[in-house]
């Protein structure tokens, strides 16, 4: 009998521990609360009244979800840019019981009379001088901790420059946290945390908060040993919120070498009610690509023009989709520009987003999703013992959603996408990731590698091929990077070897450019007439190629590669 008792109890903690382990199909992100009613409130009119309602905002959905209350907040943007349409696409996802129009202070008050404010953490605002976003000298991270304290407190952040005002409606001071330091504060706190993601934040920025304080986030700034901490105590597989200092791969490198994705959200606004909404919500597939629609005897080079930085979230949320320089350019619609983006995360944290890239989209433009947030595979999870446990885990989930969106083709970025490490990721997103046309592959420096070719089994007697970029439109001149430079240059180098091809009666070049979204052509770096920037980068490469040369979807240029080298294979796939 005993044996018997101990095996059920064993089998108990065996079934308990795979339910643990079962997806819950949200890509780490934390659980999404819906509210029944919408307070809108206007834009605050300083920084620290942005604090102060990016708390309400937390607090808010915190009470939202143990239903002790019903509202959340939407706070106003400007310019309102695309925010006014998530806006719109929240209120008609929610569709709330009542909506109202209201200030930062009001707002206090009222939630201060409904019990979801218990009082305020006091902090000082940092005066560091220096653009946002870099390591400075004499920061104040007091703003820091207090967002710690005030998802656990239910205090919200307060200046000591609005404290009086704050002590006039009433309200009691629950912490001072002005004399705190970062690491005290994580010492503290950590057992009262959620350890399932945490916020990267510059003290001067309130964006994010919300999202911090609504989930008891660990926050935190710089790369140092407090933040190689948190990182080891962040349960492998989590979104790292908002973005860090000294510099993106600094910042980048610690996050993956603890087995986490960068979600690039520093600018990001109303993330929990975007998310409330997008639980409402269906995320769209995107159209298919057929591949026995193209011509493989055609001997012609190919081309394809990707876009980078698409794992940016916050720029997908916003100025990505309005800025004739990207997604609202009408140059779409004429040639084939393909964009690196986010889908995973967007259809999660903000489905508006994404339908729209899907509505928006043409049938020859790819959309790829860069890495599953912004990671090195070749570094990631490095820091654990179980890497290639957590590789596989974290490819299952992209598997789930690339056949929920439609997904064919996948992005990275390496630090060596020639290392031993770097072909370990690579297989194992072939092998596990079924309906994976592709990886392009991108380096950090330099971005293009000559276009390299290598293969990897899918398990089931199928190469994937992982495609190295052979040219980049960016705005540097590198003697080390002889393949990037201006839409002129890179026209040049993408034409002289389309026509040593045919001259040599050989198979055209398969190839393609990543256009680095934050370059800016002019006048005196360039032979435009006029700025030039993002798509109209690559409109204006591609206006000077040959007739040798065509441009195509990504997706095409995949099948062409895969029929060339892999002839049987594509063949018995296509028929």
């Amino acid at each position: 009998m005993k044996r018997i008792f101990f095996l059920c109890i064993v089998i108990t903690l065996v079934l308990k521990c795979n339910a643990l382990d079962e997806y819950n199909g949200l890509f780490g992100w934390n659980k999404r609360i819906t509210p029944t009613k919408i307070a809108i409130c206007a834009a605050p009119s300083s920084d620290a009244e942005r604090m102060l309602v990016a708390s309400l905002s937390g607090l808010a959905t915190q009470a939202v979800g143990v239903k002790q209350f019903n509202e959340m907040v939407w706070e106003e943007h400007t310019p309102a840019d695309f925010y006014s349409e998530l806006q719109d696409a929240v209120i008609d996802a929610i569709q709330p019981q009542s909506i109202r129009h209201t200030e930062c202070w009001q707002l206090l008050s009222d939630y201060k009379r409904a019990g979801v404010v218990k009082g305020y953490i006091l902090y000082s605002s940092d005066k560091s001088k220096g653009r946002m976003y870099s390591r400075r000298e004499n920061m104040n991270l007091s703003a820091n901790v207090a967002t710690v304290y005030a998802g656990v407190l239910k205090g919200v952040l307060i200046d000591e420059s609005l404290e009086q005002q704050a002590q006039a409606l009433g309200l009691k001071r629950l912490k001072d946290c002005r004399t705190i330091s970062m690491e005290d504060c994580f010492n503290e706190m950590k057992t009262r945390l959620n350890n399932h993601s945490a916020l990267a934040v510059d003290p001067k920025v309130s964006n994010c908060r919300e999202y911090a304080i609504a989930n008891r986030l660990m926050v935190y700034y710089d790369v140092n040993a407090l933040s190689e901490k948190i990182m080891e105590w962040v349960e492998p597989l989590s979104p790292i919120v908002g973005w860090n200092c000294p510099d993106e791969f600094t910042h980048t490198s610690l996050v993956s070498r603890w087995g986490h994705f960068n979600t690039a959200s520093n600018w990001c606004k109303n993330m929990t009610l975007l998310a409330a909404a997008s639980a409402k919500m269906k995320p769209k597939h995107l159209q298919p690509f057929n591949p026995k629609q193209i011509d493989y005897s055609d001997p012609s080079s190919f081309h394809a023009f990707l876009m980078s930085d698409g794992d940016n979230m916050q720029w997908t949320y916003n100025s990505f989709m309005t800025s004739d320089d990207f997604y609202a350019s009408p140059l779409k619609k004429d040639f084939s520009i393909n964009w690196t983006s986010c889908p995973v995360n967007l259809s999660i944290m903000s489905v508006p987003s994404w339908n729209r890239i899907v509505d928006k989209g043409m049938l020859f433009n790819t959309i790829v999703e860069y890495g599953g947030g912004y990671q090195y595979p070749d570094l990631f999870a490095t820091n654990r013992s179980n890497r290639a446990e957590l590789l596989t885990r974290f490819a299952r989930r992209l598997n789930e959603h690339f056949n929920q969106l439609g997904l064919t083709t996948m992005g990275v970025i390496c630090q060596d996408v020639h290392s031993k490490a770097a072909r370990e990721a690579f297989s194992i997103y072939a092998h596990e990731i079924k309906s994976l046309c592709g990886i392009i592959a991108i380096q950090y420096y330099p971005y293009e590698l000559a276009g390299e070719i290598e293969w990897f089994d899918n398990g089931v007697g199928i190469d994937i091929p992982v495609v190295t970029a052979t040219y980049s439109i960016w705005d540097t001149v590198d003697a080390k990077r002889p393949h990037g430079g201006t839409p002129s240059y890179v026209a040049s180098l993408i034409n002289r070897n389309a026509l040593s091809a045919t001259k040599n009666k050989q198979a055209g070049e398969l190839s393609f450019t990543i256009v680095h979204a934050w370059s800016s052509f002019d006048k005196s770096n360039s032979e435009e007439n006029t700025t030039v920037k993002g798509i109209n980068a690559a409109w204006a490469s591609a206006q000077k190629l040959n007739q040798y040369v065509h441009t195509v979807s990504l997706e095409e240029l995949l099948w062409r590669i895969r029929m060339r080298y892999r002839p049987q294979q594509t063949q018995s796939l296509i028929q």
